[in-house]
């Protein structure tokens, strides 16, 4: 009576075990998923609220080089030429010229070295997306090797051995 009965076939409760731990590990990546999306969304709801003008103009002047000083921005720099580019922007944003439209010009006149931000098409794109196929063949990789390093289930317990186990747990 005080005896645990032996599950009748071991292999149903490892595939049980294997099944839960299977889908603990999903609600795990389900999870990071969500807190991931969350942080996206967060951070592309947050650029979309109304800005004023001058805030237009910082915004896209601090993308665009100065095209006398090359160290720094449109936005931040004090020369004559830094101040002509901002004003080109506000007369433009105030034109009802987009974003792009405006760095368009401006590449037009000053060179694509005027806009800090590389295109993303061609080789450069390739340079923006090589790190983060690197980084999805990392994860991929310890993904193989962790499945690897799992140790091997254990073979059943024979009779005689569950009964040797059943002698040393009532003492």
């Amino acid at each position: 009576m005080g005896e645990e009965s032996a599950p009748a076939n071991p292999r149903v409760t490892r595939f049980a075990r294997k099944g839960a731990r299977r889908w603990r590990l999903g609600l795990v990546w389900l999870a990071m998923a969500a807190a991931l999306g969350v942080a996206f969304g967060y951070d592309a709801l947050a650029g979309h609220h109304p800005q004023s003008l001058d805030q237009q103009v910082a915004a896209i002047a601090n993308q665009v080089r100065c095209p006398s000083c090359q160290d720094e921005t449109a936005d931040h720099s004090a020369t004559e030429t830094a101040a002509a580019v901002r004003a080109t922007i506000r007369q433009r944003l105030l034109a009802g010229q987009s974003q792009g439209e405006i760095e368009a010009y401006l590449e037009s006149r000053y060179g694509p070295g005027i806009l800090l931000r590389p295109p993303a098409g061609g080789l450069t794109g390739l340079v923006w997306l090589l790190p983060v196929g690197a980084a999805v063949a990392a994860i991929a990789g310890l993904a193989v090797a962790f499945r690897r390093w799992r140790p091997a289930p254990a073979a059943p317990l024979s009779d005689k051995e569950r009964a040797l186990l059943d002698r040393a747990r009532r003492g």
